[in-house]
């Protein structure tokens, strides 16, 4: 069953990872449906509850976990820090680009 608002209207967005996320996702894009006005926070929470603990652990807030990778996530393009965060609404076709740190050598 697909979540619904209260008007019956859901998002569906695109989100697309690389590195650790694609590992623990199984896979680099996937397409999320949502209900109407989801926000960044409401789709990390549902992508978390779908791919447990070992994908929570990346979207905590950094106020919420004392050790906690800073997660870089844009909206088509635009880094969620110079739109409303956590709290932007999704809109259906969105496409949301979620990292964690990469470190190399």
């Amino acid at each position: 069953m697909q979540p619904t608002a209260e008007d019956g209207r859901t998002v569906t967005v695109t989100v697309r990872t690389i590195g650790l996320l694609k590992s623990l996702f199984g896979c680099g894009e996937l397409a999320v449906t949502l209900p109407g006005q989801s926000t960044v926070a409401d789709l990390l929470s549902s992508l978390a509850a779908t791919y447990g603990g070992s994908v929570a652990v990346h979207f905590a807030d950094p106020g919420e976990a004392a050790v906690h990778p800073q997660l870089r996530t844009m909206v088509n393009g635009r880094d969620i820090a110079v739109l409303a965060g956590r709290q932007t609404v999704l809109a259906d076709g969105d496409e949301i680009l979620v990292l964690t740190p990469i470190a190399g050598g």
